[in-house]
């Protein structure tokens, strides 16, 4: 099933030049030859789904029956024999097949079936490799029952009624639970049509970049008082192209190649099974290094180190904290990776920018694309000695079984070919030319782009032709002369009309000045490929996937199914085309430990599969500067805690076409509390970095300065992620597991068990709405920024105001957030002085923790954790590790009090440091304690008046404008704060021992 966007009113706009500045200096374009647009093109396919002359698997294939059925404490052995004649549906039926059931613990089940007879060569069952799981084997295969052929493999499950089901990244989706009639396909594939501008990486349901063959789902039991629920993953361990297909009644896995491999991991409650997938399969995200959790800024068309200097300078000048510039492609010398463009970006002032970036604190950041341009062996002034280096170990992939020519397809720079990271020697290779390009620029960590294997055109298309390198690929590239950008943001007529209308003719000008065709010229249809007996029909598999680009082929956009690696079992890419994704993160991640022996690997990679969390982080693709696109993140950021990428975020403000001021802000607001935080656009669109408005400049201040104030809290979370598997960002439902009004909730989101994010997703709006978990069973909410106690009846969809500056953010009863005073950097938050935050809950208690450490180094020497509980008016610290911090507590404050009046705290076992606390009879320090003033002790009443936005069934869609009544009851609770505390902090710092502090 397809969604759509519907939007409202006029979208084509207009071009920035008219409101705002652009970066300085002009676009250079050298001129080449350009690939003919005939050779992006593949004979298409009829996917299977909607074809309505596809044999059903189901009704005419005989099953399998068991026999020799061995039993034991730990599990099931059983032989599987076809019940009947071989019905050859889309391969080759496999006559006899092995069931090994293994109870490996409590909470984890693990079902394999497969080939009883092997042989060395039967690889598409089997791929040999070490770069996946800590186990050492890469995912091969699925689970369960019913059918199986050598390029057909199909299981059927029967699900209840209305059943809860999430995961199965990567795509954009417009809600976080799956539809009960839903087709998700897995082929990595980068989307981009005839027109790069009108179809770019974003369409909705799609194949994307990452393959993540897992889901989560909720069943909840509604038939006793107090509704319960309990939650299990499903992890089918196969990375071949397959699909899901999920129906009101059943769920259909079906995949062209590989075993069944299924993994069952039970709760109870969402957040158990998700760790025990991360804690028993595929490993637990990596820590990323602390500065990674800054700010950060990209953009492809930024063309010399004066322009990356502009834009650090502007971020300072606007006081908004910048923790890394990146680089997009414009750095290297024709897209050629590890090259240097010396007429813009000279290593000398190279040397210069990064030495001055360093000494404040911040990063650098620059694209690497894992293909390597082929020059044109008669022209000596083209020479590329990276190739060369790569081809005297002869380590490219290969262009079929026994050919000895590598596959060369087109990418950026022209006719490429891609590093075969099954090799050693390849992974050597990288890592040395990391070295080599760090020892003239010293950057800090890689940006891991295209590594789906694309490939932007049929086949070895450059095969026979390197002559014609550097050679244009077969469409023209955004910036381009004819290639810009009109469309804005749902909505941008209303408020910008005069700029709408001149868009608009822009628009129709430009499309009359550079036709281009929105479909392709007609190509054959492949008609169903009948099995072979004894072959495998690679590039036209029997059983056709519903991919989304034109013609649904496997040969679109991709390097061939029938590329062949150097392995001893001549690989090909039909098996292992969405695992090159992370064998080039693997690579690349130990490029950077040999480039910065000791230190955390900063790495963002595109293609992700199992595991990939274990070395990297991801973003969401070039998304679209649009509302509905904004929305989606949401889910699309979910999903991904689901596949154990925490280190997650999007292309803030979006990707293709233009923003404008209200999305931006909204956007910068929203991403604040994403892991990855960073803005990024394309060259072809009006400039977007968040100090180009003064309102989005002032709205993104204050809300990074609460992601700042929250960097210790989420970097203990990410501790935690990496030791037990416990989640960073989660839906309302994972913490508040037995309420099934929260089950289909995809536009509020919660940071850790804590933090509750309610964004404002649509435009003209200057309020948001959303519920408050757990009311029913006593939960207390906090508006983090006042502190005051929310209230709310259970259920209750509140209007909370949000003006254009502010997003709300809310904090649970039962909490103890440690947080440090926001600098311009993580680095000098870190140097920041300490303040605790206390959010009590129905029983006056709260409790929580912090975790210490350099914040760089891949194995660290020295940790601290500090255990907080407030409970008897007491607040008590328990600490492990001797990590050294130095900062000072500043300030104590307590919120959601009820009894007497607090007037001191008193430090029971500090030493005095001096300054003007007084001493009590005991010896104890005594500070003052004031009522600090909130909006939280006055009854309000509150009448709002908004649109909603929603999902209609069609598209995302404006409701009927409405008026939500809210009441706020007079609050029985107050808030404290107690300060002086850094006069009587140990000189060594406040952590340095246990810290006692009552109340009274």
């Amino acid at each position: 099933m397809q969604f759509y966007l519907k939007f409202v009113g006029l979208i084509s706009v207009i071009h920035a030049q008219t409101t705002l500045d652009q970066p300085p200096g002009p676009n250079t374009f050298t001129p080449t030859p350009t690939l003919e647009s005939s050779a992006n093109l593949a004979p298409s396919v009829t996917p299977n789904i909607v074809d309505p002359t596809a044999p059903n698997a189901q009704e005419v294939c005989p099953g399998y029956i068991a026999s020799n059925i061995r039993t034991s404490n730990t599990g099931i052995v059983a032989d599987l024999t076809l019940a009947g004649d071989p019905c050859n549906a889309y391969g080759n039926d496999i006559l006899d097949l092995i069931l090994n059931v293994q109870y490996q613990n409590a909470t984890r089940l693990n079902v394999k079936i497969y080939p009883k007879y092997l042989v060395p060569a039967n690889h598409s069952f089997y791929i040999l490799g070490d770069e996946l799981s800590p186990s050492g084997k890469i995912e091969d295969g699925c689970s369960v029952e019913n059918m199986f052929e050598d390029q057909f493999l199909e299981v059927v499950t029967g699900m209840v009624e209305g059943y809860n089901v999430y995961g199965l990244p990567e795509a954009v989706r417009g809600t976080f639970r799956l539809p009960n009639e839903y087709t998700q396909t897995f082929w990595n594939q980068l989307i981009v049509s005839t027109k790069y501008n009108e179809m770019n990486d974003q369409p909705l349901d799609a194949n994307m970049h990452s393959v993540h063959p897992v889901y989560l789902e909720t069943r909840y039991n509604t038939s006793t008082p107090n509704t319960t629920s309990t939650s299990h993953i499903v992890y089918a361990r196969n990375l071949h192209g397959q699909e899901w297909i999920l129906k009101p009644d059943k769920l259909i896995y079906r995949t062209i190649g590989g075993s069944l491999d299924f993994y069952f991991f039970s709760g109870p409650e969402p957040t158990d099974a998700l760790a025990q997938q991360q804690l028993g399969v595929i490993g637990t995200p990596a820590m990323q290094p602390y500065w990674a959790h800054g700010f950060h800024q990209v953009r492809w068309g930024y063309q010399n180190w004066t322009v990356l200097q502009e834009i650090v300078d502007g971020y300072r000048d606007a006081r908004i904290p910048l923790e890394a510039i990146w680089n997009d492609l414009d750095y290297l010398l024709q897209y050629r990776i590890f090259s240097h463009n010396n007429n813009t970006y000279p290593v000398p002032e190279g040397r210069e920018f990064l030495e001055r970036l360093h000494a404040n604190g911040q990063y650098w950041m620059p694209i690497l694309d894992p293909n390597v341009y082929v020059p044109d062996p008669t022209n000596t002034t083209d020479a590329f000695p990276t190739y060369d280096r790569g081809d005297a170990l002869s380590l490219y992939i290969r262009r079929g079984q026994n050919s000895e020519e590598y596959y060369t397809g087109i990418q950026w720079p022209g006719f490429s070919v891609w590093p075969d990271f099954l090799l050693d020697s390849a992974h050597g290779f990288w890592a040395d030319e990391m070295v080599r390009y760090h020892n003239d620029l010293p950057f800090d960590g890689w940006w891991l782009d295209i590594s789906d294997l694309s490939s932007w055109c049929t086949g070895s298309c450059g095969s026979g032709r390197i002559k014609e390198n550097p050679i244009h690929v077969p469409f023209k590239l955004p910036g381009e002369p004819g290639e810009i950008n009109y469309d804005y943001p749902e909505a941008f007529d209303i408020t910008n009309s005069t700029e709408a209308a001149s868009a608009s003719a822009a628009s129709l000008s430009q499309a009359s000045a550079y036709p281009t065709p929105m479909t392709t010229t007609g190509t054959p249809t492949v008609g169903f490929t009948s099995p072979t007996p004894g072959v495998r029909n690679l590039t036209f598999p029997p059983y056709a996937l519903n991919l989304t680009l034109e013609g649904h082929s496997l040969l679109r956009q991709a390097v061939a199914p029938y590329a062949t690696h150097n392995d001893p079992y001549h690989t090909t890419e039909y098996e292992l085309h969405n695992l090159y994704g992370i064998l080039s993160t693997r690579a690349t991640y130990n490029g950077l430990l040999r480039t910065k022996p000791g230190l955390r690997p900063f790495l963002l990679s595109r293609s992700t599969s199992p595991g990939s969390g274990n070395l990297t982080g991801h973003w969401g693709g070039d998304t679209n500067s649009r509302w509905g696109n904004m929305y989606m993140t949401i889910p699309q950021a979910l999903t991904f805690s689901i596949a154990g990428i925490p280190f997650f975020g999007t292309e803030t403000c979006g990707f293709n076409g233009n923003t404008d001021m209200e999305l931006c802000t909204r956007w910068m607001q929203l991403s604040a509390f994403f892991p990855l935080y960073r803005n990024h656009n394309s060259r072809n669109t009006i400039a977007q970095e968040a100090f180009r408005w003064a309102t989005t400049a002032e709205a993104t201040r204050r809300a990074m300065r609460v992601r700042f104030q929250l960097l210790a809290y989420t970097y203990t979370l990410f501790h935690s992620a990496h030791t037990h598997g416990t989640t960073i960002l989660r839906a309302l439902s994972w913490n508040f597991p037995h309420d099934p009004s929260l089950a289909h909730i995809s536009n509020q989101f919660m940071l850790g068990p804590s933090i509750l994010i309610t964004p404002v997703l649509a435009p003209l709006l200057t309020s948001a709405h959303g519920v408050f978990p757990g009311i029913a069973q006593g939960t207390r909410w906090y508006d983090w920024y006042t502190l005051s106690e929310i209230h709310a009846s259970p259920g209750q969809n509140v209007s909370l105001p949000a003006p254009l500056e502010h997003i709300p953010v809310h904090v649970r009863g039962g909490a103890v957030i440690a947080s440090q005073e926001p600098g311009n950097t993580t680095g000098e938050t870190r140097r920041g002085k300490w303040g605790v935050v206390i959010v009590l809950n129905e029983e006056m208690e709260a409790d929580g923790e912090i975790y210490l450490d350099d914040g760089v180094s891949l194995e660290q020497e020295k940790t601290k954790i500090i255990q907080f509980t407030f409970s008897n008016q007491t607040l008590t610290t328990s600490i492990t590790g001797s990590y050294v911090d130095t900062n000072p507590l500043s300030n104590v404050t307590i919120a959601g009090w009820r009894g007497r009046p607090i007037s001191r705290a008193v430090i029971a076992n500090s030493p005095r440091r001096g300054g003007d606390a007084a001493a009590d009879e005991q010896g104890k320090e005594s500070l003052r304690c004031d009522l600090r003033t909130t909006n939280g002790d006055q009854r309000q009443r509150q009448r709002h008046q908004y649109q909603d936005w929603g999902w209609d069934g069609e598209g995302l869609n404006w409701f009927d404008e409405h008026e939500d009544e809210q009441e706020q009851e007079g609050a029985d609770s107050q808030t404290y704060e107690c300060v002086g505390f850094e006069e009587v902090t140990r000189e060594e710092g406040v952590w340095a021992g246990e810290l006692v502090v009552r109340f009274e």
